[in-house]
């Protein structure tokens, strides 16, 4: 070998070392597996227009292609199965490989020697299974659909498969986050496109194969710096095929917790019980031929009910003593001169200090002490901690309504209870048809739904009921047709929809329940229920501030890939277009319903001021004491706030994909993967545009129209211009190239 061509290959060598794998978002295509190979005689000279099939075995469909001046064949897009290969050429006898797996991703080589004889004359092929991958650099691992059943997955989570493989973990792929990772199912987009996590979950009996590429991947695939999760469903046969399955987690199976041995006892003597576990997961998959060899189906269900039994949850409300005023006995020394004798360590006291009840000076001050917030009173301590002003009305409205329980223990804290229950219900199905239009059409489609319901259900309704629900959409529709033996085109359409919609809501029973306690404007547009009402210390908060989210993500796809084969050259082109969209409603953090806080800051000692009115407290020295409960029975909140009606926005942006692939094979032993993608991104945009975004450099709010802007204080300035909330990071720079080389020994 030359200097110069020893020099040439130890630069490859050293680009392929180098792969770059740019990582923003292109969303990959490629979910097949194909066949190459050389034809070759008795003496090792190629064969040139030699008919090579390849037939799937549980379909009976049939792939053919010719060989070229260089021998070589080269059949693409073919589904995941078990293949045979048959070739003939004039002359020689009939070769025939036994069938072997084809694997999701993989490009097989079946090289084929050929005998002279009769056409009629069959000649079995032997050697091993092609299982190598041997024509790329692309590093991946493949579980098939009988390894995905062994495989224990606690959570029927077929995403827990990145654990099984080399670099993954939870999936952390090669170091990087969940987020760093593209989902693909049935070669379309499956991630939400908002935050980039895994849309549809596809339920693991419905999986054909799992495919996690760690590097190296082509120019079809990117949107990756951990990895490609890339799965297919599976389609019908031309036997009928399925199963029912059950999987069930139960505590009766389980050990107990080590936590629990480590904490001994209840307050019964008894060991704690076991955490409850009611888990189970049921469902089942049919699949099989309509028309034999021609039209097919597969479908499949799962159901998953994780119940979590009603548990008794504690509850801390005022007594009757708090609701006439009385709220001495939150002073645990008692009083002496109607003063508390809780004490607490001043701040500027000697470390080690420590005050007995009662203890006077400087170093010691009178705690859980409450003093007069009204003007003229100057702060002076209510004696016993009673109250002597009368109550609030809303606060007697609440201690007067039958949905405010009362005291049932003993003490101040934990004195009632009430049930919670939590459910989770799940339910999904997917469709799947295959149809071999002719000989060469090759059509397929699939619709897969999702459905979650989370809801959290509480027996005291002044709390509300939190709910979640998810409902997911995923279809890919694609139609391959085969030209010639050397020209393919496959075209395919997908949608990925993504909704939750979570929160707190109350029942309609309740009605205007804020209004009628006399809270003002309690119930904005008719919201049923009770905004929150918080307090500090050891009181429980009731009601909520209505937080809602609803959320929808949508993506649509379409994409055409091209396989042309060219001599020793295999080349993939194409383009990919995706309209990603997001409609979010979110009520701000105070919900809207709104929240009122009750922090003690009333019925405290406050002499540097900051009380309204302000004023000083009288003596002794006090660490500031109140008691939230107290202000609430004032009617002395310490802040209040509600969420706008802005909180609504439909963002919008789109990505146009190209690429290039080839495979040359430069020798008989030597592939060598060249390609290049580029992608133009447009920024989000918010179709009303009701988002704006800020300039760290100048300062400046950018907004598409800035007399729409109110700007406060401060910054002060506005430039008006795009409506894109950020300007692209790469703008016409997008090009992601790929370089590699493949040897065969």
């Amino acid at each position: 070998m030359s200097t110069r061509r020893l020099l040439s290959l130890a630069v490859l060598c050293s680009l392929s070392l180098a792969v770059l794998v740019v990582t923003q978002a292109a969303w990959a295509q490629e979910v097949t597996a194909g066949v190459v190979g050389t034809v070759t005689d008795q003496s090792g000279a190629p064969i040139k227009g030699a008919t090579v099939i390849a037939t799937d075995t549980e379909r009976g469909t049939v792939y053919t292609a010719t060989t070229n001046d260089s021998g070589s064949y080269n059949l693409t897009r073919l589904p995941v199965g078990s293949y045979s290969v048959k070739v003939t050429a004039p002359g020689f006898q009939t070769a025939i490989h036994p069938p072997f797996s084809l694997v999701l991703n993989q490009t097989a080589r079946v090289d084929v020697g050929m005998k002279v004889g009769q056409v009629t004359e069959t000649v079995e092929v032997s050697g091993a299974a092609p299982v190598l991958q041997t024509e790329t650099t692309q590093v991946s691992t493949v579980i098939d659909s009988v390894t995905n059943d062994l495989l224990p997955l606690a959570t029927r989570n077929y995403v827990e498969l990145t654990l099984h493989t080399a670099s993954g973990a939870r999936p952390y792929i090669n170091g990087n986050r969940e987020q760093a990772n593209n989902f693909i199912l049935d070669g379309m987009d499956n991630n939400q496109v908002s935050d980039n996590l895994l849309g549809y979950t596809p339920a693991p009996d419905a999986i054909q194969e799992f495919n996690l590429i760690t590097s190296n991947a082509s120019a079809e695939f990117g949107n990756f710096q951990g990895g490609i999760v890339s799965t297919t469903i599976k389609s019908g046969t031309n036997a009928f095929h399925g199963d029912l399955f059950e999987y069930f987690r139960n505590d009766k199976l389980n050990s107990n917790q080590w936590e629990n041995g480590f904490k001994g006892v209840n307050s019964g003597g008894a060991p704690l019980p076991r955490p409850t576990l009611r888990w189970n997961m049921f469902g089942g998959t049919i699949g099989g031929p309509i028309i034999k060899n021609k039209l097919f189906f597969f479908a499949d269900y799962q159901g998953q009910r994780f119940d979590h039994p009603s548990s008794a949850q504690s509850l801390t409300v005022f007594t009757a003593a708090e609701r006439a005023g009385d709220f001495g006995a939150i002073c645990a020394s008692g009083f002496s001169g109607g003063i508390c004798n809780d004490r607490t360590v001043a701040s500027t006291a000697p470390k080690g200090t420590t005050c007995l009840p009662g203890a006077a000076g400087p170093n010691c001050l009178v705690a859980n002490q409450l003093y007069d917030p009204f003007p003229g009173m100057s702060n002076a301590p209510y004696a016993n901690n009673v109250i002597t002003e009368p109550i609030d009305p809303v606060a007697q409205a609440l201690f007067n309504s039958p949905l405010y329980p009362k005291a049932t223990g003993a003490g101040l804290q934990d004195n009632a209870s009430y049930t919670q229950t939590q459910l989770f219900d799940n339910n999904q199905y997917d469709v799947k048809i295959d149809f071999n239009a002719t000989t060469k059409d090759h059509l397929s489609g699939r619709y897969s739904h999702a459905k979650q319901h989370n809801p959290t259900i509480n027996s005291f309704a002044l709390i509300g009921t939190g709910f979640s629900d998810a409902p997911i959409d995923n279809t890919v529709v694609d139609w391959s047709h085969t030209f010639s033996t050397t020209l393919l085109n496959d075209l395919r359409f997908g949608f990925n929809h993504v909704k939750l919609h979570n929160g707190t809501e109350f029942s309609k029973s309740l009605g205007n329940l804020g209004d009628q306690l006399g809270i003002g404007n309690g119930n904005p547009s008719g919201v049923p229920g009770l905004l929150s009402i918080g307090f500090n210390g050891i009181l429980s908060g009731i009601g909520s501030s209505g937080v809602q989210q609803k959320f929808q993500d949508a993506v649509i796809q379409a994409s055409d890939t091209v396989i042309v084969t060219h001599n020793r050259h295999v080349f993939h082109t194409g383009f990919e277009f995706w309209r990603d969209r997001v409609n979010t409603f979110y009520t701000g953090n105070n919900g809207a319903l709104g929240s009122i806080n009750f922090t003690g800051s009333f019925t405290n000692c406050n002499p540097s001021g900051g009380k309204v009115p302000p004023a000083s407290c009288s003596a002794p020295a006090s660490a500031g004491g109140g008691y939230g409960g107290a202000d609430f029975y004032l009617g002395l909140p310490t802040n209040y706030g509600r969420g706008i009606s802005g909180g609504e926005w439909g963002q919008r942006a789109s990505v146009v994909g190209a690429y290039l692939q080839d495979d040359w094979r430069a020798t008989n032993n030597l592939t060598v993967n060249l390609g290049v993608r580029y992608e133009a991104h447009t920024p989000w945009v918010e179709i009303h545009d009701r988002q704006v975004n800020f300039d760290l450099a100048t300062g400046e709010v950018l907004a598409p129209n800035c007399s729409k802007v109110n700007l406060g204080t401060a910054p002060t300035t506005c430039r008006q211009g795009s409506r894109g909330l950020y300007n692209g990071t790469y703008g016409g720079r997008d090009f992601q190239p790929r370089v590699g080389l493949a040897w065969t020994p």
